[in-house]
């Protein structure tokens, strides 16, 4: 059997307990609440621009050192408009280096050597007797100077050079008056003069017969055909340019910080009756551009006894 003593001290545990579920409970709906109806989503600093422009120049990478706006904060891009960008930050100093851009700028001018190719020409000769040199011009505009790619070289026929051989030949006449002095030879690409060997002779038939003896000469024959090749490279003006030029623009996105913090103070109406409130902050907006930021508020009232021992007195 329970005392009295023990009777009321079960009594107010059970109480307390009841106290307990129902503040957990309280709290419980209180975090649920915040968590269901605060429709804050990231937030994302203000954020400012700032442009630097690098002058024309011939020089392709680049680089400048800058001082960063007083109310930097962090850097969220860095871009520029051609070519590439990357940056290092000193203290309050930014140094920037851009590098692989398009050309700006640039002067035109005419290049009679523009384009060029190698080109090749043949000629053909009786003779072994080419110049030194030929001209060159295409229907595309290219001309040059060739020179011979090698030594000339026989295509077709063949030479004999000339000689000289003793020939006999005899002379037969009727009457010894009718016998020349010398004869003149001119048979099979030989030639020559042939004059009396000895006297003449008297044949069975009565007739008169003189040999004529003598050296005769051959010319050479040539019916050789030549080749030479011409080689070289030629050329074909047009519109060239030269004093190339560069200049970029870079922009540089960064978190600004603010120089009074009473400035991005949480601003808005303290809430009596009503259980929203809106905040205004100056420096912090919503993903989405608003700068509305809504909190609930719950008000709870618990009502129970504070000392159970106390009732009993």
């Amino acid at each position: 059997m329970q005392t009295k003593e023990q009777s009321l001290n079960l009594k107010h545990k059970r109480q307390k307990s009841t106290l307990n579920k129902t503040l957990t409970l309280s709290l419980s709906i209180l975090l649920t609440s915040s968590i269901v109806f605060h429709p804050v989503k990231t937030f994302a600093a203000g954020t400012e621009d700032l442009t630097v422009t690098f002058a024309e120049s011939p020089t392709q990478e680049q680089n400048k050192v800058i001082t960063l706006p007083s109310n930097f904060d962090s850097i969220e891009l860095v871009s520029v408009n051609t070519g590439e960008v990357d940056y290092s930050i000193r203290g309050n100093e930014m140094t920037i280096n851009v590098f692989n851009g398009k050309v700006s700028s640039k002067e035109s001018f005419y290049n009679p050597t523009l384009h060029s190719k190698e080109a090749i020409s043949v000629k053909y000769s009786d003779t072994n007797s080419f110049p030194d040199a030929v001209s060159y011009l295409d229907d595309n505009d290219y001309s040059g100077t060739l020179t011979p790619l090698s030594s000339a070289y026989i295509v077709s026929g063949s030479y004999t050079p000339p000689s000289n051989k003793t020939v006999t030949v005899s002379q037969t006449v009727s009457n010894p008056s009718y016998l020349p002095d010398k004869l003149e030879y001119n048979k099979n690409n030989y030639s020559g003069t042939l004059f009396k060997n000895n006297n003449y002779v008297v044949n069975i038939n009565g007739d008169y017969v003189q040999y004529y003896s003598g050296i005769v000469y051959s010319k050479d024959n040539d019916t050789r055909k030549w080749r030479q090749d011409y080689s070289g490279e030629v050329y074909k003006g047009g519109t060239d340019y030269k004093n190339y030029k560069y200049s970029y623009t870079v922009t540089i996105t960064y978190k600004a910080a603010s120089s009074n913090l009473i400035n991005c103070s949480y601003k808005g109406f303290s809430p009596s009756s009503v259980t929203a409130t809106n905040f205004r902050p100056k420096c912090v907006t919503l993903d989405n551009g608003s700068s509305n930021l809504y909190t609930m508020k719950y008000n709870f009232s618990v009502t129970g006894i504070s000392d159970a021992g106390a009732k009993g007195k």
